[in-house]
């Protein structure tokens, strides 16, 4: 194991980040797609996600989407093709995998943003919303 430290990163200036696209349509928060190639496949996006809501239940017919957080807290529910229902709590560095069509929702604690790195195949635009996104009571 290697001694090299490596320094922290402390912020991230997301207003002056090179992106392919910027969606601001979520009332939950804010989406930097940093990659969306049909050609490769490949989807990368950076979600900002407001205090004290969830987003909408769903799945995406051909998507699958791989969550990294980079800050806060973040739990993430899925539901299998059954109904059953499994609740994910991360941290920062918590990292978890949702298969393509899978019901899924995620959010956040009423008192922080979090910061999500979603990798993901390219963005199909294939959802099918089950429930409305939402602010927490």
């Amino acid at each position: 194991m290697s001694d090299t430290k490596f320094p922290r990163i402390f912020a991230i200036d997301i207003d002056n980040l090179e992106t392919v696209r910027r969606d601001h349509k979520h009332i939950w928060g804010d989406e930097a797609w940093l990659v969306n190639d049909e050609e490769l496949d490949l989807g990368c996006k950076l979600l900002t996600i407001f205090p004290g809501f969830i987003s909408s239940k769903h799945k995406h017919e051909t998507k699958s989407e791989y969550f990294i957080v980079l800050s806060g807290e973040l739990t993430l529910h899925e539901w299998n093709d059954m109904g059953f229902h499994h609740e994910v709590k991360l941290k920062q560095g918590g990292r978890y995998f949702i298969p393509k069509n899978t019901k899924h929702r995620f959010e956040t604690g009423t008192k922080q943003f979090v910061l999500l790195l979603e990798v993901s195949t390219f963005e199909d635009e294939q959802t099918e919303k089950e429930l409305p996104s939402e602010r927490l009571d």
